[in-house]
């Protein structure tokens, strides 16, 4: 015996749209974004001190003209967070899973909005150091990037943590899907 059953109807595609348990793809797009520029920034950081160093000296920026493309990318950053925190303001983010013990999901939130504090906070103090000449605000964001490097670390333990229970959390973030 066979029954039949009505078409399953598609759900129109929006950009901005979020199924519950998801991430909208504006969001996907800008998370991934800042990934990747923040990897930049600390694969090619390191003559930063140098170069800010010499900046202080000299009155002038280096002729490697690194410190354009640090300055670029981190305006960049800068860019995608407000770009981020816009669309976390209007669309939300979803519900952690409710088997989820109350302290992981205060560390989880917690942890979330720092990375918008600091990423914000970073270009910020980075570009006033430059304009300013403030060795203090150079230093401030050279805090900073310790400061990111711990929440990274953070972030990646609750990825692997998320892993080890397959409970699809990590899926909303990295293609989008839904968890059961």
């Amino acid at each position: 015996m066979t029954t039949a059953s009505a078409p399953i109807e598609p759900t129109p595609y929006t950009p901005h749209a979020r199924p519950p348990g998801r991430y909208a793809t504006g969001q996907i797009v800008a998370h991934w974004t800042v990934v990747g520029l923040v990897a930049f920034q600390y694969l090619t950081g390191s003559g930063m001190e140098a170069a800010y160093a010499y900046a202080l000296d000299f009155g002038t920026l280096p002729p490697s003209g690194h410190m354009w493309v640090h300055g670029i990318i981190g305006a960049s950053i800068l860019a995608a967070m407000v770009w981020r925190l816009v669309l976390r303001l209007r669309l939300g983010a979803p519900k952690p899973p409710e088997t989820e013990p109350s302290v992981i999901k205060l560390l989880s939130r917690s942890v979330h909005y720092a990375f918008y504090a600091i990423l914000i906070a970073m270009p910020l103090f980075g570009m006033a150091a430059l304009w300013l000449k403030q060795g203090w605000l150079g230093w401030a964001h050279g805090v900073a990037a310790y400061v990111l490097a711990g929440l990274i670390a953070l972030h990646l333990a609750g990825a692997l943590w998320h892993a080890v229970k397959r409970d699809g959390t990590i899926h909303r973030i990295a293609r989008g899907q839904t968890y059961p």
